[in-house]
């Protein structure tokens, strides 16, 4: 999906191919850009296209399904999200399954990150320094003062934009950019220039957000500053520079913004260390290589790095099948740090791995004693007992996570536990729901379509489904 490689110029192509909204006003109280109309896409409008770009997404870019990552990064978007300008976030958060530097934000408030930045940052502040400007994205709602500007572009430059963009889409994100600033290149450069300004506007108030939530705002400057590094000596820049510009000048107005900004005690996160020791030993296309490479780094010390180390080698032994080593080491550090659920999450993954469900659901229980409703814990929990074939007590879990967040994961297990149950009404609903949020739309239509024949007999079923599948097709079907 081009929307990964770059962040400003495709959701310009996207504004600029749908037709000119009316008749709503400007609730925002945004500067007057020149449009005509004055009119403006709505929150609402936002919402919508920001959630039908999702689907899309999720049908074409590898998603990492891993609960603990995902948990963490949600924890980190929306600790910074509620030291913000959003006045109600409502978020989607993703995580792609790419080791290069990137991340995006789409109007609605979708936000995601590569996995790769957790590869390539030395700090949890860092990463954090990358999610607040794209935050702010969001939040200074960008894309709709973009879509204001565009319209006064004409088509011949639209043409021009959409073939680099496919270029971009067929996988080299450096020729599409190259095709997009040579062509009609004295027009383009305006909305270049118009792209720079809200980069320095999002490096601003991502700056503050991150002062708001206690972390290092020179963060920021720090982090540019590697990837201006990155893009000096190699021949292939990270795609963050790509949809980021970064210049010395950007990069010294970041570090003088820094100078006037409260910096907090520096100090080094547990969590991020783990989570980056995680990603690394799951990146590695060897896995004896990962193995090898912590276990020189681990001495079985109670560090933080030391713990990050142990943890890399536990994951790492788990995908070579060594499931005494990753049995022994994550042990080790349950019992340095008692506190940290991950090590006993992992534990109920050895298990499982070692094909003893029924001991991962147990160990798992125990878990979600002490933090009930623990995202990681309880996804893994579902895995476990369906199977050892529980799937009502699967169902139960799942529902009450649905309750709060519809994940395409979630609805793929509740599937699997409805199908156990021999509910097939409930089972075509649920695939239907999985599909359709992975942007297979006519199949998750066909799946609602069966759910809605086989729930003839049970009226309120049938009516809740009949409405879904009315709302699944308007969506599907939605123009701008």
């Amino acid at each position: 999906m081009a929307y990964l490689r770059v962040f400003c110029l495709p959701l310009l192509v996207l504004a600029l191919v749908m037709p000119p909204v009316t008749g709503y006003a400007n609730t925002q109280n945004l500067p007057d850009l020149g449009d005509p109309s004055g009119t403006l896409l709505t929150p609402e409008q936002e919402y919508r296209l920001g959630r039908g770009w999702l689907r899309s997404l999720r049908g074409q870019a590898p998603l990492l399904e891993d609960p603990l990552v995902q948990d963490y990064v949600e924890h980190l978007v929306y600790r910074l999200a509620s030291y913000s300008d959003l006045a109600e976030p409502d978020l989607a958060i993703v995580v792609v399954n790419n080791r290069e530097i990137n991340a995006f934000a789409v109007p609605g408030g979708v936000i995601g990150l590569n996995a790769g930045l957790f590869l390539n940052a030395e700090s949890e502040d860092e990463v954090a320094a990358v999610i607040a400007h794209e935050i702010a994205h969001v939040s200074q709602r960008h894309f709709t003062r973009r879509y204001a500007d565009s319209k006064r572009m004409n088509y011949a430059m639209l043409a021009a934009m959409l073939a680099s963009m496919a270029v971009a889409i067929a996988g080299d994100a450096q020729a599409g950019m190259a095709g997009i600033a040579t062509s009609q290149a004295a027009a383009i450069q305006s909305q270049l220039a118009y792209s720079r300004h809200h980069e320095r506007e999002a490096d601003r108030v991502g700056m503050q957000t991150m002062v708001n939530a206690g972390m290092d705002p020179y963060a920021m400057p720090r982090f540019f500053e590697r990837m201006l590094r990155s893009r000096q000596y190699a021949g292939n820049p990270p795609e963050f520079i790509l949809s980021h510009p970064v210049t010395e000048d950007r990069v010294a107005d970041s570090r003088s913004r820094a100078e006037g900004l409260a910096r907090p005690r520096l100090r080094m996160s547990p969590d991020f260390a783990l989570i980056r020791a995680r990603v690394q030993a799951g990146f590695y296309n060897d896995p004896q290589q990962a193995l090898n490479y912590f276990r020189n780094q681990y001495e079985s010390g109670s560090s933080i790095s030391q713990q990050a180390a142990g943890f890399g080698l536990a994951m790492s032994a788990l995908r070579t099948r060594d499931f005494d080593l990753a049995e022994r080491t994550l042990q080790t550090l349950a019992r340095q740090s008692p506190d940290q659920f991950w090590f006993r999450i992992a534990l109920a993954e050895v298990a499982q791995k070692r094909g003893h469900p029924q001991q991962a659901v147990d160990m798992l229980r125990d878990v979600l004693d002490v933090i009930p409703g623990n995202y990681a814990a309880s996804v893994l929990l579902v895995d476990n007992l369906l199977a050892i074939n529980e799937p009502a007590q699967a169902r139960q879990v799942l529902d009450r996570l649905l309750l709060k967040r519809q994940d395409p994961l979630l609805y793929r297990l509740l599937a699997e536990a409805r199908g156990k149950e021999g509910d097939r009404a409930r089972t075509h609903q649920a695939r239907g729901e999985y599909l359709f949020a992975m942007g297979q739309e006519e199949r998750g239509i066909e799946q609602m379509r069966f759910a809605l024949e086989q729930s003839r007999e049970q009226f309120a079923l049938h009516t809740q489904l009949r409405a879904r599948l009315r709302t699944m097709e308007q969506l599907a079907n939605e123009e701008f």
